[in-house]
């Protein structure tokens, strides 16, 4: 739904510029120039790390709504530098990923390491950010409870499970479950995500320090499924990208009638976030 109510509201907006040009042309706006967009997130579990550099679009600029690609092309004539804990790489472009990509053997991510990355691109100014890795793993996940029920008319299932907050205030976490499931029609491996029922799965410790959070997904239909296992995927995650995510799901909120929330960035010199995190996987079987 979100989508649909950020592609209408497009729509409105750019009816109400069209409406108003000669309104707009008598305003003395500051001007603006495209900026360089980055995001990465490092975490010692991944095999491969990646950063995806885009380009922004000024304020006021013709943007093609119908096209992603045509609204934030990728940049792939930038120099992208990541530097941390006695090492340094430069990263080249993947055109397949349209990102830029490198193995995690040639600069080590390390939990509490300290990183810095710099990315450079003809026609625009140099950008930095820095972020530190959480220096722990996330708690455990417990499975607490799996049950089978037929609300819709088809058989679907749902579990439960939680987690204890690792003690001291100041831990963020990131919470998400998926099921994997390969369709023999179109013969493609998908994912798409189980969401909560019970359970938020952007959470801080604030107010729950060394206490436990409890989650419940929503039924999910097996007819069709031909997987086994749920995975559940617990990141800790540092300040920077909890910042960001929460900013990015109050500006995606629902309500036409709320405030702009303005998109938390790290990037010194651009938009974007550079973040650390550590994660842990388990697979939950259908049961």
């Amino acid at each position: 739904m979100k989508n649909i109510h950020t592609f209408l509201l497009s729509l409105v907006a750019l009816a109400f510029f069209s409406s108003c040009e000669q309104l707009i042309t008598e305003i003395d706006a500051p001007s603006s120039e495209p900026q360089l967009v980055v995001y990465s997130v490092i975490s010692p579990q991944d095999s491969v790390i990646e950063v995806k550099v885009h380009k922004s679009n000024p304020l006021f600029s013709i943007v093609n709504y119908q096209s992603y690609d045509n609204r934030f092309p990728p940049v792939i004539n930038a120099t992208v530098m990541l530097n941390g804990e006695g090492q340094s790489v430069t990263i080249p472009y993947d055109e397949e990923y349209e990102a830029y990509r490198v193995d995690q053997s040639a600069i080590n991510i390390k939990m509490g390491g300290y990183y810095e990355i710099k990315v450079m691109a003809p026609g625009f100014s140099q950008v930095f950010a820095e972020c530190t890795v959480p220096d722990h793993m996330p708690p455990d996940i417990e499975i607490t409870g799996t049950g089978l029920t037929e609300e819709t008319g088809m058989e679907e299932w749902y579990f439960e499970f939680r987690f204890k907050d690792i003690p001291g205030v100041g831990h963020n976490y990131l919470v998400y479950a998926s099921v994997i499931n390969y369709d023999p029609w179109m013969e493609e491996t998908y994912s798409y995500a189980a969401f909560f029922k019970q359970g938020n799965p952007l959470i801080s410790d604030k107010l729950n320090d060394g206490g436990y959070f409890n989650y419940r997904t929503y039924p999910i239909v097996l007819q069709y499924l031909d997987a086994n296992n749920v995975w559940v995927s617990l990141s800790l995650i540092d300040d920077n990208y909890f910042q960001y995510a929460q900013s990015i799901n109050n500006f995606q909120d629902d309500n036409p009638f709320s405030e702009p929330t303005p998109i938390f960035s790290n990037i010194k010199g651009g938009l974007g976030v550079f973040a650390g995190m550590n994660s842990r996987i388990k697979a939950v079987p259908f049961q």
